[in-house]
Parts: C-alpha cells; structure tokens; sequence
C-alpha cells in the first residue's frame, strides 16, 4: 500500500513519451517510459505486476506491435487484470479497435489524445486501482486474522482437549486417591480392631498410660486378673510396679524385659518382665506396659535347681560309695582273715591294705577339691610363668609315650591366678591330652589375648570326643578311660569358676581342644 503506483507509458517515438508524461506528471503515480513490446515484456518479468495501475500502448511499434505485445502479456497470469488503452494515430478503422478489444485493452484512444480525458481515464482507472489494491489487502489482511483466528481456535481446541485429559486425569487420581483413602481407613479401622483385640485378650499384663502425669486409659484382662485391681484405676496414676530394689520404674526411656516386682490387690508380691514402648493414640503421647508373669516360671526353676542339685548329690554319693567301697571291700577282708584264723597279722598285708588307705584318702581329697567354698589364693601373676615351669615335666611325660608337645606363647596381661590350683588344671589337662593320643601324635599349648581374655588353649589329635558325652564332660565320677576316678576334669572346671574363666570344648575326629578364657582385670583409677 506504501509503494507508489506505477503507469507504463509505451511508444516507439520519444516525443510522443515526452508528452505523455507531461500530461500526466503527478505525485500519485510514477510514469515509466518504454519504447517497444520487448522492453514492456522484459520490465514485467523482472518487476510485480501489482502497483501497475494500467498501461498505455501505442499500437504501431517496431518489432512487436501493441496488439502483439498485449497478446504476450495477457498470457501471464500476474498481468491478465492489469488494464490497458490503446493509443495510435494510425489504426483508427473498426477492425483495429475491434481487434483492440478482442486481444484484451480496456479502451482505444486516437492521437491526438485530448490531456485532460487522458488524464482522467488514468486517474479513474489508478483510483481503480487504488481500490483493488485496498480491498486485496484488506482481503489478505481478513485471511491473515482468519488464519490467526482458526489458530486461535485450534489453540482453543487443543488446550480444551488438553483440559479435558487433565480433568479425566485429575478425576481419575481423585477417584483412587480416595479409593486408597478409604482402603487406608478400613485397614486402620480393622488394624485397631485387631489390636483391640489383640490387646484386650493377650496373656500378658498390658495397660495404657498417658504421658506425663501417668494415668491409666486402659488395661486389659490379664492386668485384671493378676493385679485384682479393675476399672477403678482408669483416669489413676496407681503405679503398682517396682524394680528388684523396691525403686520406681523409670518411664523417661524405652525398656525391654526389665525384671519387676509387683504387688497385687491382695498384697501378694509378684514377678514380671517389663517391657515399654511410647505410642500415639489421637496425637497424644501414651506409653505402654507390657509384663510378663514369670512368678510360677521362676518357682518352677527353684524347684528344678534344688531336684537337679539333689539328682548331682545323688549321683555323686553313689559314685562316692562305689569308689570307697572297694579299698574298704579289701581292708574288711584282711582283717577278717586275720580274725577268723586267728593269726597274727603278717607284714605283708600291710602295706596292700595302706594303699588302699591311700587311695580313699586321695578320692576324699578329690572330691574336696570340688567345693565352691575352697579358699582360692589368687594373686597377680602371668599363667606363661606357670606353663614354662611345667613345661620340663610336660615334655619328659610326651617322651616317654613316643609322643610330641608344642608350645605357642605370646605375651599376655596380668591375671588374677592360684599358682598350685592353675598348676593342677593344667597338668589334668596336658595328662588327658597326652593319654587320648597314639604313639605320634603332637599335643599343642597355645596362650593369646582375645577380646579382653586371656585365652589357653590345649588341643590334641586324638580321636575326638563322642557328642553324646560332651554335655557330661565335668560331671563328677564320669570317665571314658578304663581306669580313674572321674574327679580329673570336674575338678579343672571347678577351679575354673573359682577363677571366673569359662571353658569352651570343640572336638572332632580329628582331635579336642579345650579353651579357657581368663578375664583381664579392669585397671585400676590412679587416685592421683
């Protein structure tokens, strides 16, 4: 619309283009002179065709003539509406205006042209123009904002459609969310169910109390049924449990399996194990107990540790009985030989009857070792020092039974030991070490430090230890060997515990090892 409308003036002579634009020299269209067809066909098809208003042709011309020339430009589709008249001062008969017409002019004017009809056929016809170049634009200007419009309604579309998938999504969430929710609330309702019930009927005592001040919420039936005390406690802060001490349970902190006493409506002194967690009951902090009664498990042990206690008493009077009666079978012979001959006792005798003196004596003296109640005179000392003084004696008993002993000592702490009862329990042990293995086999001393003990270790490569036997190993009076007592081993294990060391066996068919592990004393604070 800016550009400034164009008329092509064509004519051979140059006059008659001189004229032209004097007639219609103005500053709303720009005459452009050309002077044959092939310049006008040349200008057309390097420059658009939409600012020429109309073209003004001279209709005898070298070359192409203006009928000729107008049949080419018609041709294009760009130039088929633009308007032109023809000018000559020569075809003036019918048949040339005719024909004019025919090849597509608007108007054909005869030279000399009147300027001022001229000039208002080209303004009327730019005006034309003008108004065909406002209402294309208009047109294009209409379908640019239909374009935009349609695309502003796809747009439209498109985020409708967007909106409706996010409303089906939202709806759809909605709908399991809520679906969930309600899955949730049933859930909950059946896990309260269950835990109501759970708690109203456990075997345990169990009782609900609201944090800080202690009051009851609730307590189930075996709380009822142990303590005697019911319903009247809810809304109390009665505290009926008490520890070992007689001091109140602390309820600042979680406990598990805490050993309480407690008292019953009828003053009855009973035993649990305590147990608590802090939970929350409707955004309210609550803690509950948990007891076990262990009152009749307790009196059921006492009773099982005093029959197991007569059962061992049993056992080792019975063993007692067998081992003195037989060099007491022998004395009570002799001397009543000696009685019914009535001989005088011959000296001979004596001496076998001595032995079998000593050999009581020497079981009386075993078993006495046995006691808890020994006095045990343990001092500071290093057990390597006891292994080294034995060693010698060891070593002459391995020889002597084609036998080996190896010895593995590193520097260990300082122990609390009985120098002559640490003698004894190692000496039983390298013996029965020694006697358990064929003529070859190497017996291994060890000593190390091991997780605040002192460990010694003696293993040998004998045939094992049956697994049937091994829970009866330091029993009192029980042996495998063909000969002996029984009193060896349970007497290491009784110096054992007066030493608090525990003595752990592994055996196999490869050999047995015995470990003892020694505590390590705690050091001593400096005062100073």
């Amino acid at each position: 619309m800016e550009q400034q409308v164009k008329i092509l003036a064509v004519d051979d002579r140059y006059e008659n283009l001189l004229a032209l634009n004097s007639i219609l020299a103005s500053s709303h269209y720009d005459v452009i002179s050309l002077q044959s067809g092939e310049e006008v066909l040349r200008y057309l098809l390097k420059e658009p065709a939409d600012h020429i208003a109309v073209i003004l042709m001279d209709v005898q011309m070298p070359g192409l003539s203006g009928f000729e020339t107008v049949e080419l430009i018609k041709q294009r589709k760009a130039c088929q509406d633009i308007p032109i008249i023809f000018l000559t001062a020569l075809s003036t008969s019918i048949e040339h205006v005719l024909k004019g017409y025919h090849v597509g002019s608007i108007d054909y004017l005869f030279k000399p042209v009147h300027p001022e009809m001229l000039r208002m056929k080209v303004d009327a016809f730019v005006n034309m123009h003008l108004g065909h170049q406002k209402i294309k634009f208009q047109s294009e200007l209409l379908h640019k904002r239909t374009l935009d419009l349609e695309e502003t309604n796809r747009k439209l579309a498109e985020a409708e459609e967007k909106l409706k998938q996010q409303n089906s999504l939202l709806e759809q969430w909605v709908e399991e969310r809520t679906t969930e929710l309600v899955d949730a609330h049933e859930k909950l309702l059946k896990s309260q169910d269950h835990f109501q019930k759970m708690f109203m009927l456990s075997p345990s005592l169990m009782a609900i109390r609201r944090l800080p001040d202690l009051t009851y919420i609730e307590i189930n039936e075996s709380w009822k049924q142990y303590t005697g005390y019911g319903d009247e406690i809810i809304g109390t802060n009665m505290d009926l449990l008490r520890s070992d001490s007689g001091e109140s349970i602390s309820c600042d902190e979680v406990i598990h399996n805490c050993k309480v006493k407690y008292e019953t409506k009828s003053k009855e002194t009973r035993t649990a194990l305590l147990s608590t967690e802090i939970i929350d009951i409707e955004n309210e902090s609550c803690l509950l107990q948990v007891a076990v009664d262990i009152t009749e498990s307790l009196r059921f042990e006492t009773e099982m540790a005093r029959l197991a206690q007569l059962n061992l008493v049993g056992e080792m009077a019975a063993g007692i009985a067998h081992e003195i009666r037989n060099p007491m079978t022998t004395i009570r012979g002799f001397l009543q030989l000696f009685r019914e001959n009535d001989r005088n006792m011959q000296k001979e005798y004596i001496p076998i009857m001595l032995e079998e003196l000593d050999r009581a004596n020497e079981i009386i003296t075993e078993y006495l070792s046995l006691a808890k109640n020994k006095q045990s005179h343990q001092q500071p000392d290093q057990i390597n020092r006891i292994i080294e003084m034995l060693l010698p004696l060891i070593q002459a008993e391995a020889v002597m039974s084609g036998k080996h002993v190896q010895f593995q000592f590193v520097d260990c702490p300082v122990i609390h030991l009985d120098d002559k009862e640490m003698r004894q329990l190692i000496l039983n042990m390298c013996m029965n070490g020694l006697e358990a293995m064929t003529i070859g086999g190497t017996l291994t001393i060890q000593t190390f430090e091991e997780n605040g003990y002192v460990v010694l270790l003696i293993s040998d490569e004998g045939t094992g230890i049956d697994e049937k036997h091994l829970e009866k190993l330091g029993r009192p009076f029980f042996t495998t060997k063909d000969e002996g007592t029984g009193l060896g081993l349970a007497i290491c294990y009784s110096i054992a515990a007066r030493h608090r060391a525990s003595i752990e066996v592994q055996s196999s068919s490869e050999g047995t090892t015995f470990l003892i592990r020694f505590p390590i004393p705690e050091p001593k604070n400096d005062p100073n």
